[in-house]
């Protein structure tokens, strides 16, 4: 699963968050928590387990911050697992996570090729799930 959310306090091992779809406040548990700011805004993934408590708890894969504009529109860096006419399975290269990228052109691309993905909406489903606007080689 994949949460967008903004940084309201750093702690050692653990981030309180404000998750940007429920506008939920979530404590999410990390080992290199120090390394964001109050503020930041970041993508967390995370196996889809959150806890009853108040705040909800979850404990993260890996977290990216997000810059500046990428919100609206993101990149990602991966690797065709898999490909249909119109989607392709890839493995995202920086957090190792499966995700489908669905794009009317798929069927361009190979198994094995190492791509980059512009997208600008993730589907919280298993696997993720991204519309892309434009993929493009990585020669």
């Amino acid at each position: 699963m994949i949460m967008i959310a903004t940084v309201l306090r750093v702690d050692s091992g653990s981030l309180l968050v404000r998750d940007m779809k429920t506008g939920d406040e979530v404590l999410v548990h990390f080992r290199n928590a120090d390394r964001f700011n109050v503020g930041d805004r970041i993508r967390i993934f995370y196996n889809g387990q959150m806890t009853f408590s108040i705040p909800p708890q979850i404990t993260a894969i890996s977290i990216q911050k997000i810059q500046g504009g990428e919100a609206q529109s993101d990149e990602m860096r991966a690797v065709v697992l898999r490909k249909s006419r119109r989607s392709l399975l890839v493995r995202d290269m920086q957090n190792n996570m499966q995700i489908r990228v669905n794009y009317p052109y798929a069927y361009h691309f190979c198994v094995g090729q190492q791509i980059v993905v512009r997208y600008e909406t993730i589907r919280l489903s298993e696997p993720a799930e991204v519309e892309a606007t434009d993929i493009r080689p990585i020669c």
